[in-house]
């Protein structure tokens, strides 16, 4: 479903800075969130679509790596409108884009798992599928200082039970979604964004967004400060998956 250009070169410098960093720190760098006693998402095969649909919450995720230009003004309206998160971030994009990763952070978002550079994980082996999810923890936590686990969204969405049942073995729950912004597709508009979202929105909800399809700066970018004032308007509160799901 979701189209992402194949990453270049190797990872940035700057993500050995950072890595030294936060050696120097203590293994942490100032603002980004570090690991708590909070509740966590129960690790299981079993993927999970949506939160209580008795309860009037929604969840905005945000997907990261599909290799266009980042819409990074998507962060300021986060911050303005006081709310975090969950982005899903691939390892190779990590790399190759560690301060980005490291403000996402620092803002207090919460970090998922999208996988590394395996675009479809159905395809290859068991052994693979493993690599590639230990490998994206790796690339994302030097940066960001904690695991991605439990959190786990499947590259461009292809999974199936063997897929599900590895990633739960080694401490990931899958989480998909309920509704699909399609801002991936090449001829979304702001317009038709704010309508899939608006038109989706029930209780419990899981949206997905995209950080860097190539529409996002002309499309979600547009719209998201609108989304929230939207949906908190009609009486949703706006949360992470870790809330979303044990809240």
């Amino acid at each position: 479903m979701h189209h992402r250009r194949l990453p270049l070169g190797p990872p940035r410098a700057l993500v050995v800075v950072l890595v030294a960093l936060l050696g120097a720190l203590g293994g942490s760098v100032p603002g980004v969130a570090q690991e708590s006693s909070a509740p966590s998402v129960p690790v299981s095969p079993e993927e999970v679509v949506r939160g209580d649909s008795s309860v009037r919450r929604i969840s905005l995720v945000i997907n990261v790596g599909a290799g266009y230009t980042p819409a990074t003004s998507m962060l300021d309206t986060l911050r303005e409108r006081s709310l975090r998160t969950t982005f899903f971030v691939l390892g190779w994009w990590a790399e190759q884009h560690p301060e980005l990763l490291a403000r996402i952070a620092a803002d207090g978002h919460e970090i998922g798992s999208h996988g590394h550079s395996v675009f479809d994980l159905t395809r290859v082996s068991d052994a693979e599928v493993l690599a590639d999810l230990e490998r994206a923890d790796a690339a994302i936590s030097a940066v960001t200082g904690r695991t991605t686990r439990p959190l786990w969204s499947p590259s461009a969405g292809y999974r199936d039970a063997r897929v599900r049942r590895l990633a739960a073995s080694i401490g990931y729950r899958p989480i998909y979604w309920t509704v699909d912004s399609g801002d991936w597709r090449t001829d979304a508009t702001a317009e038709s964004v704010r309508r899939r979202v608006l038109e989706g929105a029930d209780n419990g909800a899981i949206i997905v967004l995209h950080f860097d399809s190539p529409t996002t700066p002309q499309t979600t970018a547009v719209v998201l400060g609108d989304l929230i004032d939207t949906l908190r308007a009609r009486g949703f509160e706006l949360v992470t998956i870790t809330e979303l799901l044990t809240g």
